[in-house]
């Protein structure tokens, strides 16, 4: 699914990772948990995975198949337009009624789910963007999700365990957060430290 050897990335005359590059295999649907101190290069290295960052250096293969890479700043859905709006860009195959019905599982029921994005909180968009990003046509096939439970109230958090739960693609989340990693029952921990990603 994904396969990065000596990935290298440069800031000014910075090297983002230690010696040459870091190593990084996902095979399947794999559940993998990245950790590490701030600063030590974990959003850089989740935008080369998503492909939104280039390596200066090193080799980067990558399957065919969607990723959809959920930052903090939860910038993929259009603020203007409603819940129901934007779910319906997402995934325009699916019946409306179907729709509805997935949104109100993501707790967006009737009127609520014709909110602007825009007025949401944190953990409504977050639950609005993760309902978007799982039923999207074609679904992705890797999840890249950047601190997600950061400010997110016990039901938002609890929402994200049940849908990672049911996700049945590769997913890679950075967070400090154990007791949210031990729900979603991650199978791997890798974790930079000095530069240097290594499994843990």
């Amino acid at each position: 699914m994904f396969q990065g050897e000596h990935i290298q990335v440069r800031y000014g005359d910075r090297n983002v990772f230690a010696g040459d590059g870091v190593d990084l295999t996902i095979r399947g649907p794999e559940r993998i948990a990245l950790t590490g101190g701030n600063g030590t290069g974990k959003s850089t290295l989740l935008r080369v995975l998503k492909g939104d960052l280039t390596p200066d250096s090193g080799v980067v293969k990558r399957a065919e198949g969607r990723i959809a890479y959920l930052s903090q700043r939860l910038d993929l859905l259009d603020l203007d337009r409603t819940i129901a709006e934007n779910f319906a860009t997402f995934a325009p195959s699916l019946p409306e009624s179907q729709r509805m019905t997935l949104l109100a599982r993501f707790l967006f029921r009737g009127a609520r789910s014709q909110l602007p994005v825009g007025v949401l909180s944190g953990g409504e968009r977050l639950r609005a963007t993760l309902a978007c990003v799982l039923f999207a046509e074609p679904a992705p096939q890797l999840l890249l999700l950047d601190e997600p439970t950061n400010n997110l109230d016990l039901v938002s958090v609890g929402q994200l365990e049940s849908a990672l739960g049911a996700y049945q693609g590769a997913f890679v989340v950075v967070s400090h957060d154990e007791r949210f990693l031990r729900e979603i029952k991650v199978d791997r921990r890798v974790r930079l430290t000095d530069g240097t990603l290594v499994e843990s």
